[in-house]
């Protein structure tokens, strides 16, 4: 744009130019949702050197220097009148060297611009100074002007080293839903800086932050904005079943029940399209995946893949969820606007398990999701999942593989109330001796010999004879968590693959490490049903069966 006198005023006394919108800040971008009034700092000194290259200004000091079609610097005393005067330029550089006329060292106004491709609507945010910087630009790429020198003292940022940076910034998209990206910028030269963001759909961001179900959903688009007419808060359609549209980006507000939904075109989020609708009510979408938790410190954990303890610096307890639930939580966790504490941090600026030493996964911090196997970024380590879809890398770097997992599982219709047994058998009898008890606790019994990890649950049951211990684990030679109280036991003892009393239609024991076939014994038993007994295998794929209970007509 050209600007004029119109668009800016000027001061002779003060010796300030000043834009005539900045200090309402209902005309900056982020408000009007355009850039109309925005224009180039190379505008800006046209402009400011016509206005002072007129026979009337001749008996007035000159108050801007150009240095390159990118880079000026205010003379003699000359500055801005506002502190937002600068968010109303683009394209290039501007220093006050003598910080708004006193004897104080120098300001920088740097040019950061961006270049790539993101999903549409996504919102690039700042971090200075590990703090966000208030958005005066709206969605998409931006070209904007950076305060990064305040009357002689930097504004420092932590780069990509660790290293306290002058001038340094951090520009991050992280739109839920979308894959996010982060680069940092050492601005303290001024000019101009390019700076590359380029997100996409991300496939394992199924469900929304949250949806909102309205009495008509007709007329909304994915892809598209969605705003609560009441409040303001504006959300991304990211998918719509039924007369419930998922959104993802909310921001600006909170979308409330019995208010009215309305869409909105791209960009502005300001002009209806014209459908519009009640909300009859709001579910948080990730609200039930919040029972995964994130603890950050140093662990040594044993994958039993044969490469024995290695270290990791944070572990996600997923809850029993599958990985891409756990995924998606953790996506969550790390988007715009989150301020959950992660590792020190806020969530929207966590980048690694241990920032500045660790290669970072700018996509999903955390760590990636192809199909249902989750990728772990460095250092982290999960617990206690649904089922080991999943590949780690340690402290070190170095890709942890889970072994071969696999399970027994049992299920029938009538299996409520069933004893189901599984053990490994030899020459037809199961082996009741694989081990032998060297000592007990009031919760543990230790074996004199180590523990197959090939051949047991994670967690299950033991038999000494014939009375049922349950444990929660198992290390070496040592089952702990083990319940009842095995004090004083002695003798040899074994662990069945299952050993329950279901109380479902289906069973399945905890994960077993395949190595190689297992004979065993399958029984089903019930008083009412004749028993079932079947041997087969325990193989590469685990083993599932389905009994057969026929009813016994002589147990009434």
């Amino acid at each position: 744009m050209a600007f004029s006198s119109a668009d800016w005023t000027i001061d002779y006394s003060a010796k300030t130019v000043t834009n005539n919108d900045s200090g309402t800040g209902n005309n900056l971008p982020s408000a009007t949702g355009d850039y109309s009034k925005v224009g180039t700092i190379l505008e800006f000194f046209q402009w400011l050197a016509t206005e002072f290259a007129s026979t009337s200004q001749m008996d007035d000091t000159y108050p801007i220097e150009s240095q390159t079609p990118t880079v000026y610097k205010w003379l003699n005393g000359w500055t801005f009148g506002h502190a937002d005067d600068f968010k109303y330029l683009k394209g290039g550089s501007i220093e006050d060297p003598a910080g708004s006329g006193t004897s104080t060292a120098d300001t920088l106004w740097a040019n950061l611009y961006s270049i790539g491709t993101q999903e549409s609507g996504t919102q690039l945010y700042l971090i200075q100074n590990d703090a966000e910087v208030t958005p005066w630009w709206i969605t998409g790429n931006i070209d904007i002007l950076i305060k990064v020198k305040d009357t002689g003292t930097w504004v420092q940022s932590v780069d990509t080293s660790g290293t306290l940076t002058d001038g340094g910034v951090w520009i991050y998209a992280r739109e839920f839903g979308d894959t996010y990206d982060h680069n940092f910028a050492d601005l303290s030269g001024g000019g101009r800086n390019p700076i590359g963001i380029n997100t996409a759909a991300d496939s394992g961001n199924k469900s929304g932050e949250l949806y909102v179900t309205v009495s008509d959903s007709t007329g909304f688009t994915v892809g598209q904005f969605a705003k609560d007419t009441t409040t303001g808060a504006v959300g991304k359609i990211a998918k719509i079943s039924g007369n419930d549209v998922y959104l993802n980006a909310v921001r600006g507000g909170t979308i409330t029940a019995s208010n009215t939904l309305a869409e909105y075109s791209e960009r502005e989020c300001v002009n209806a399209s014209g459908t519009s609708s009640t909300i009859s009510s709001i579910t948080d979408v990730v609200a039930g995946y919040s029972s995964i938790t994130v603890t950050f410190g140093t662990i040594s954990r044993d994958l039993n893949n044969g490469n024995g303890a290695q270290t990791y610096d944070a572990e996600i307890d997923c809850n029993a969820q599958s990985m891409a639930d756990t995924y998606e939580y953790l996506k969550y966790l790390t988007r715009y606007g989150s301020s959950d504490t992660l590792n020190g941090d806020a969530g929207q600026e966590y980048r690694s398990a241990n920032e500045g030493s660790y290669s970072e996964v700018k996509v999903a911090p955390f760590g990636t999701l192809a199909g249902t196997t989750f990728y772990g970024a460095q250092g982290i380590w999960v617990t206690n999942y649904a089922s080991a879809d999943f590949v780690l890398k340690d402290s070190s770097g170095t890709e942890q593989a889970p072994p071969n997992y696999q399970n027994v599982f049992v299920t029938h219709a009538s299996l409520n109330g069933c004893n189901i047994f599984v053990a490994e058998i030899s020459a037809g009898d199961v082996v009741k001796n694989q081990y032998t008890i060297n000592s007990t606790t009031s919760n543990t019994i230790v074996a004199t010999a180590t523990i197959d990890i090939n051949k047991t649950p994670q967690s299950g049951s033991l038999r000494v004879d014939d009375t049922v211990y349950t444990y929660a684990s198992f290390s070496g030679s040592t089952f702990s968590g083990v319940s009842p109280d095995p004090t004083g036991e002695t003798g040899d003892f074994y662990v069945p693959l299952l050993d329950i009393t279901a109380d479902a239609t289906s069973e399945q024991s905890d994960n077993i490490i395949y190595n190689s076939d297992i004979s065993v014994r399958t029984s089903v038993r019930k008083y009412g049903f004749k028993p079932y007994d079947v041997d087969t295998t325990f193989g590469s794929t685990g083993l599932s069966f389905s009994p057969i209970l026929t009813t016994d007509p002589q147990a009434t």
